[in-house]
């Protein structure tokens, strides 16, 4: 089989995703932490595109091994690689140890995904995407409100609601994709204007993630996701 005649636009899109990950981890151990929490935000964007494009255009035989290796490297290593090196230095063992537990449990989450049925209607725990975001749009609040005690609980948290198994639904409505898909253009965006805009769309954005992980609790009617 010649690899290269298999792969399908979607895939290109999931590589992207990938390149955006390690990015993100070269760009952390060059000092450039805000950069890094771009592009973790970056690889989100080519993770919805991907999937967008996959049920349009198909995917190949590759496809949905090569989106959960992406996923794997951009929302799994890139985060934990992050903050171990933003907030290591004060608590090198424990963060180390932290960061371990989200890195185990987001490809845990990826593997059971993999061997689900993929027409359910939600997701069973949190879809590791969703993490990675979470930890790039707090990174890139305002730096007063950033604490090295939030980052360890945050991650915690989204540790265990990895391997839970909370329903999240699938976000498939057209407004809703491109309210998304606008508003993280705009986060990214922002990055390369003026990193004050950046502050704020994160916030916000942050703000709406905490929404969503909340939903298994507040049951907000799928309507609200599928329009």
């Amino acid at each position: 089989m010649n690899i290269f005649q298999t792969i399908k636009i979607p895939d290109l899109i999931s590589i992207s995703n990938s390149l955006f990950g390690i990015s993100a981890i070269f760009a952390v151990v060059n000092g450039s932490h805000h950069l890094a929490a771009v592009l973790i935000l970056s690889a989100a964007f080519a993770d919805g595109l991907d999937g967008f494009l996959a049920r349009y255009t198909g995917s190949s035989e590759l496809g949905e091994h090569l989106d959960s290796l992406a996923d794997g490297t951009s929302f799994g290593a890139a985060p934990a690689v992050v903050i171990y090196t933003i907030h290591g230095s004060e608590f090198p063992y424990m963060i180390m140890g932290v960061v371990f537990v989200y890195f185990i449990c987001g490809i845990l989450r990826l593997a059971r995904f993999n061997t689900r049925i993929k027409n359910i209607v939600d997701f069973e725990g949190l879809p590791i995407t969703a993490s990675g975001v979470v930890l790039a749009s707090y990174l890139l609040i305002y730096q007063e409100y950033i604490f090295t005690s939030a980052i360890i609980l945050l991650t915690l948290i989204l540790s265990f609601l990895m391997i839970s198994s909370y329903p999240y639904p699938k976000l498939r409505g057209i407004k809703t994709l491109t309210f998304g898909a606008v508003f993280f253009g705009l986060t990214i965006g922002s990055y390369f204007i003026n990193i004050e805009y950046t502050h704020i769309f994160s916030t916000i954005l942050i703000l709406l993630m905490l929404l969503y992980l909340e939903s298994p609790i507040m049951k907000i009617p799928r309507q609200y996701y599928d329009r």
